[in-house]
């Protein structure tokens, strides 16, 4: 009941701010649970219930105050004074253990950050009561210390190695419409995330309690997040996106069967069609389901295309490619990367074509 009534408290108060209140919300999402415990104690169905638990909460800032979506309050002021390591854990020792898990985070723990109290001055607090003992920020993240000694981290600016748009991780993330774009998503430029993928998506995706984990270190589930919203969207005849001098570049959607389609890139001059190519498709069995992802880049001058299949225990990247469209408007294979199917001890070989 007290759980019930504090969302309720928590949706009027945010309503109510951004009525009001002369500043917007500052709103910042789960990223992740660390992979161990800074005792080293911990056991996986206890991160994996943390992850269950927090992937779904959001931090908003707003008024002086971080809400822990539907948890607490904790009163919050931008001039919160700065702290070392060794004058919040008080030990060398602690300091040591602590900047090694921020380490393997890849949150560098430096020479000052923010702690932020919690009201832990009530025997029913309720931060407490989800057992988070303290909040602290560095750089782009607020990072929450627990009781079993994990670190449940939010952040607002995640940046991917290749450089793609700012990207958030979560059970309930939606891409903001204002982010969906029809040229597809820029992680794709970078044929690294073939090995990668193939390495942290190797997971069983039969709705067990076991994806929690995997939403937060697949990027598939990212792009699946981001293509649904084109799975969804229906056009008739041609969807034009761009227009190059002569050219016209346009999307076509074909529909095979009920869960099977595909969307072609189409470019055009004087009307009549020059080349196309299969840029997104899904097809999805009883057995497993394929689908196609692409990134078109602004220039309309390279595309890159994504292929993996994916089943109830396992999920394999298949392709990767890259294209150059010349001058004349056609579609030239530049680089080709093509994956076996896994073996049994749970490797998938790639190699160039």
């Amino acid at each position: 009941m007290k759980k019930n009534c504090l969302t309720l408290i928590l949706f009027f108060m945010f309503s109510i701010g951004n009525v009001h209140s002369n500043e917007s919300p500052d709103i910042w999402d789960f990223y992740k649970v660390s992979k161990n415990s800074v005792s080293g104690g911990g056991s996986d169905s206890e991160r994996e219930s943390l992850i269950e638990r927090f992937s779904k909460i959001k931090l908003i800032l707003i008024d002086g105050q971080v809400i822990v979506d539907t948890i607490c309050f904790i009163p919050y002021e931008t001039t919160t004074k700065m702290t070392s390591p060794l004058s919040y854990w008080k030990t060398p020792e602690k300091v040591e253990e602590y900047k090694k898990i921020f380490s393997a985070e890849k949150i560098p723990l430096r020479y000052q950050f923010e702690a932020i109290k919690l009201p832990n001055n009530d025997k029913d607090d309720l931060c407490l009561e989800e057992g988070l003992t303290d909040l602290i920020r560095i750089d782009n993240y607020f990072v929450f210390l627990t009781k079993s000694g994990y670190l449940i981290t939010f952040s607002k600016h995640i940046e991917k190695n290749n450089g793609s748009p700012v990207t958030y991780r979560g059970f309930n993330y939606k891409i903001p419409k204002r982010e969906f774009s029809w040229f597809g998503h820029p992680m794709l430029t970078n044929k690294k995330i073939v090995d990668d993928m193939n390495k942290k998506c190797d997971f069983p995706d039969d709705g067990s309690y076991y994806n929690s984990y995997f939403y937060n270190e697949c990027d598939l589930n990212e792009l699946g997040l981001y293509f649904s919203e084109i799975s969804e969207t229906l056009f008739d005849k041609k969807k034009v996106i761009y227009q190059k001098g002569e050219y016209q570049y346009n999307l076509t959607k074909k529909q095979h069967e009920e869960f099977d389609f595909e969307i072609y890139l189409n470019i055009e001059k004087d009307n009549k069609l020059i080349d196309r190519l299969s840029i997104y498709k899904r097809r999805i069995l009883e057995s497993a389901a394929f689908v196609q992802y692409y990134y078109i880049d602004e220039d309309f001058k390279n595309i890159w295309l994504l292929n993996y299949v994916g089943s109830d225990s396992t999920h394999d990247i298949e392709k990767w490619r890259h294209y150059k469209i010349d001058n004349s408007g056609h579609f030239k294979l530049l680089e080709s990367i093509s994956c076996k199917k896994r073996d049994r001890q749970g490797i998938v070989k790639c190699h160039n074509d």
